[in-house]
């Protein structure tokens, strides 16, 4: 086995650049992996993305799924919430979405479903599925049967039975060049939404802007929003599964105020729990209880807000970096869902979003800050860290990394899940000095 193959295994997904760590093979060994995971042939979907090299990957998968007995619903070109529909709405067993999500147009990789639209993720079977991969495990050859499953129409559908809209709004829909191109208008023409796109043409070499949409990457949506005197504007990622929120004044809305804005007029549905990951401000959490909800806090990541929003029967979740998660749509994660929800109720309630996130007032707070370090010692710098930051803070709580409460705020230091990189993010009215404490302690640890 090419040893580059497990070095694209990450926490949630697989990714590596096309040609060089992903090729044939290892789309082979893929599929096989997963008929092998699901227990024999099953009824799977596969779907891709804009990317150049998705196409070609999609058709061996295709192939070599079929090929070991599986019925594969060849979902083709689609957003990745529309996929994980498509398992979790027609009862199949599991996926392969081709995707490198928002990485740089040279990457491609795979995310990998079980039932439901799990992600198969670190802790969430991952662990079994490389032993699989590593194994060598060949399926038995046998016949199966592709079916062109066409999920837009029954995924609108869907959609338009989940929300009423009310007074019409103008939005910018800034696709970015990527997967939810005919989904985001058919969703408008279905809706009767006023929409206009921008960057709408479907390009894997994301030449509009980076497929990872940032409050500093989206200034063509900023624009038109203030040039076409519109109420919201949205930006998704290259597979559509993160959405970035531009309110009518022009300015981007972060995940966590975005998210509290959807929580507020979501209907209670006797369920009323929102799971949150453990970058939200604290602000956000207090509004959040004052609305009634029960908080569950997370650590960052898919398939840990997942796995809550089900086990618990949560209402919504949310990620901070634009991920957010609906009890409506199977638990699962779906911007384009977030973004229709943003439209209901700014309608319905007739309050501008600028309005609307002015009412959360949000103590002083950095960005979240990376400090590379070499893969092999993350696990050794966090135990330091957690044990330095313990002996100094009032308060620690280490559901993910090691969260440090003080006299004049809290700072957060985590490991990527993805990247050999430690991250960190603080807030409060000493924000800036507990993040330079942090990251001067992180850079000491990895240099000793």
């Amino acid at each position: 086995m090419k040893e580059e193959y497990l070095r694209t295994f990450h926490a949630y997904d697989i990714r590596g650049i096309y040609g060089k760590e992903i090729d044939q093979e290892f789309a082979i060994k893929v599929a096989d992996s997963l008929t092998a995971y699901i227990g024999g042939a099953g009824g799977i979907a596969v779907g891709m993305d804009v990317r150049d090299s998705s196409a070609y990957l999609y058709k061996v998968i295709v192939e070599r799924l079929s090929a070991t007995g599986n019925k594969v619903h060849m979902l083709g070109l689609v957003p990745t919430p529309a996929f994980y529909f498509a398992i979790a709405h027609l009862g199949l067993d599991g996926g392969i979405m081709v995707t490198a999500s928002h990485n740089p147009p040279e990457y491609n990789g795979f995310k990998l479903c079980e039932k439901g639209g799990r992600i198969i993720a670190e802790s969430f079977g991952m662990e079994r599925f490389k032993q699989i991969f590593s194994s060598g495990q060949v399926p038995l050859q046998s016949e199966g049967i592709t079916i062109k499953t066409d999920i837009a129409s029954t995924y609108v559908d869907y959609i338009k039975s989940k929300v009423k809209i009310g007074n019409p709004l103008k939005i910018i829909v800034d696709i970015g060049n990527g997967a939810t191109f005919s989904f985001a208008k058919a969703i408008c023409t279905g809706l009767g939404l006023n929409c206009k796109f921008i960057n709408d043409e479907p390009d894997g070499t994301f030449p509009s802007r980076p497929s990872e949409p940032t409050d500093q990457v989206v200034g063509q949506l900023k624009r038109s929003v203030l040039n076409e005197g519109a109420d919201l504007g949205v930006a998704f990622d290259g597979d559509g599964d993160r959405a970035l929120f531009v309110d009518d004044k022009g300015k981007a809305v972060r995940g966590d105020v975005a998210f509290a804005v959807l929580a507020e007029f979501y209907p209670d549905r006797g369920n009323k729990k929102a799971v949150i990951e453990v970058n939200f401000s604290e602000a956000i959490e207090d509004k959040l209880r004052s609305l009634g909800y029960e908080t569950i806090v997370s650590k960052v990541g898919h398939s840990y807000i997942t796995d809550l929003m089900i086990n618990r029967d949560a209402l919504i979740g949310g990620e901070i970096s634009g991920h957010y998660y609906f009890a409506d749509m199977y638990g699962l994660d779906d911007a384009m869902f977030a973004w229709v929800k943003m439209v209901e109720h700014i309608s319905n309630n007739r309050v501008p979003l600028s309005e609307l996130v002015s009412r959360i007032k949000l103590p002083p707070s950095s960005d979240i800050i990376t400090v590379p370090v070499e893969e092999n010692k993350k696990e050794l710098i966090m135990k330091e860290v957690t044990r330095e930051l313990s002996a100094r803070a009032q308060k620690v709580i280490d559901i993910d990394g090691v969260k440090a409460y003080f006299y004049d705020g809290w700072v957060l230091v985590r490991k990527s899940n993805t990247m050999p990189q430690i991250k960190i993010k603080s807030e409060g009215t000493g924000y800036l000095r507990l993040l330079n404490m942090a990251k001067e302690l992180v850079l000491r640890l990895s240099n000793s």
